[in-house]
C-alpha cells in the first residue's frame, strides 16, 4: 500500500469501479492499475470490494520540500546528504557545512524551518521528483535522457520511414598498427520491420561513412543484401550535426522525395554520388 497516493488511489479506484458496473472491468485493467500506483492485484481487488472509499490516513502528515530544498539539491547536483548537513546547520544556527558557508539564499529560505531528519527528506525527493529530474541534476542531460520514458512510435508501412544514426561506438578496438580507437559506425533501420538496410564503420567520422551506408540501403544488390529502396522519409535519431560529426550533415539530411531520387527509384539505376568507400575513406 505504500506509495500508492491517496488522491490518485481514489481516481483509479472510481474509474475501475465504473468498468465494473458497465460490466468491462477485466483483470488487464487491475493488473495496468497495481502497475500505476505500485501495488499488488490482490491490493487493487480489496480496494475494489470496498468501493470508492479512501482509508483514513494513518501517522504523521508526509514532508513537502521547499523551494529552498529544491534549489540547494540543485547547487549540491542531486545530493541529499549535503542538503540536509546544510539545512541542518542553518536550523543549529551554525551556519556552516564541511567547514564552508551555507549560501546567504539558502540560510533565508531556511531561516524558519523545522529539523528534519535525512530518511524523511530523501523519501521527499524521491516522491516528488521523476528518476528523469533526479539524474538530470546528478549527472546531466545524459542522465535525464536515460532515465526518460521513450515513447512508442506508430508502426509504419515497410519501406516508407528509415531511420539514421551515426555513433561512436563504446568499444576498443586494437588494428594491427597504432593505438587502441574507438571506431564509427552508421545505421540505417526500417521503421516498419526493424531491418537493418544499410550499415558501415570507420575508423574516424567523415561523409563517406553516411554515404557507403545510405548506398547500401538505397540500391538493389542481391550479392550485398536483398534490400533497396528510396524511403518518403528520413528520421535522424543522434544528429550528426552535433559534435566532431558536423562535416557529415550536407550528406544525412538529403531531401529523401527529391525528383532525382524518384528517376532513382523509378530506373532502378545506381546514383553515381553515393560511392562507396572502404572503412578507411578511400573510395573503391
Amino acid at each position: 500500500m505504500e506509495g500508492a497516493d491517496d488522491s490518485k488511489r481514489a481516481a483509479v479506484v472510481a474509474r475501475l469501479v465504473q468498468l465494473r458496473d458497465a460490466e468491462q472491468l477485466s483483470a488487464a485493467h487491475v493488473r495496468l492499475a497495481a502497475e500505476g500506483l505500485g501495488v499488488s492485484e490482490r491490493t487493487v481487488w480489496r480496494w475494489l470490494s470496498a468501493g470508492t472509499r479512501v482509508p483514513e490516513h494513518r501517522g504523521p502528515e508526509p514532508y513537502v520540500l521547499s523551494e529552498t530544498d529544491r534549489e540547494a539539491y540543485a547547487l549540491s547536483r542531486g545530493n541529499v546528504a549535503a542538503v540536509h548537513r546544510a539545512r541542518q546547520a542553518v536550523v543549529d544556527g551554525d551556519g556552516t557545512t564541511a567547514g564552508a558557508p551555507v549560501p546567504d539564499f539558502l540560510r533565508e529560505g531556511w531561516a524558519d524551518a523545522a529539523p528534519v531528519a535525512l530518511r524523511t527528506m530523501q523519501v521527499a525527493f524521491a516522491r516528488e521528483l521523476t528518476p528523469a529530474q533526479r539524474a538530470a541534476w546528478k549527472v546531466g542531460e545524459s542522465g535525464r535522457r536515460a532515465k526518460s520514458v521513450h515513447l512508442r512510435r506508430p508502426d509504419e508501412v515497410r519501406g516508407r520511414v528509415w531511420e539514421m544514426d551515426h555513433k561512436q561506438l563504446p568499444i576498443l578496438v586494437h588494428p594491427p598498427k597504432g593505438k587502441p580507437i574507438s571506431p564509427w559506425m552508421t545505421t540505417i533501420v526500417d521503421d516498419g520491420t526493424r531491418t537493418l538496410l544499410g550499415w558501415s564503420l570507420a575508423v574516424s567520422p567523415h561523409a563517406g561513412t553516411v554515404l557507403t551506408a545510405m548506398r547500401m540501403a538505397l540500391v538493389h544488390d542481391p550479392e550485398v543484401s536483398p534490400f533497396g529502396a528510396v524511403p518518403s522519409r528520413v528520421r535522424i535519431t543522434r544528429h550528426p550535426c552535433t559534435g566532431s560529426t558536423r562535416t557529415s550533415c550536407a550528406t544525412c539530411c538529403w531531401p529523401a522525395t527529391s525528383a532525382r531520387s524518384r528517376r532513382t527509384a523509378s530506373t532502378g539505376a545506381a546514383t553515381p554520388t553515393l560511392r562507396p568507400r572502404s572503412t578507411d575513406g578511400s573510395a573503391r
